[in-house]
């Protein structure tokens, strides 16, 4: 028995849709793809400190004084606030930035939180010291 072409081009779209959604983001958002798409798990995230130390060193003379944030600040948060899309990512950032920023010298963490708005970002970044409480 042939394959009808309806059964063919469902089998097309569902193998597709498969591919598409694994390579999207995890969202925990209900969609009308919801039963194809990969569970998502929460625990795992998409970027490590080294990521933030490299995506975020730019900004470090910003930090330290520096009147405006350098485009590669502000292209290195944006990419970070791609990157971070749950309370867990939010919470690992913060605390990767508490373990890195005393490593930069001298800095004034009421700067972090101006990155949103300098770089035009829909993100708060929280004025991070070593003794910043990140599970809030």
């Amino acid at each position: 028995m042939r394959p009808s072409i309806k059964f063919l081009a469902m089998l097309v779209f569902l193998i597709m849709s498969d591919v598409t959604a694994a390579a999207e983001p995890c969202q925990n958002v209900p969609n009308s793809r919801a039963l194809l798409s990969p569970p998502c798990n929460n625990d795992v995230s998409r970027f490590s400190c080294g990521d933030v130390t490299n995506l975020l060193s730019p900004c470090w003379s910003f930090l330290k004084g520096d009147a405006s944030p350098s485009s590669d600040c502000c292209i290195g948060a944006e990419n970070i606030v791609d990157l971070t899309n749950s309370k867990k990512d939010e919470q690992k950032l913060c605390e990767c930035l508490k373990a890195e920023l005393p490593n930069i010298g001298k800095y004034d963490p009421q700067r972090l939180p101006q990155l949103d708005q300098k770089c035009e970002l829909d993100f708060y970044f929280p004025p991070v010291t070593g003794t910043y409480d990140c599970s809030k």
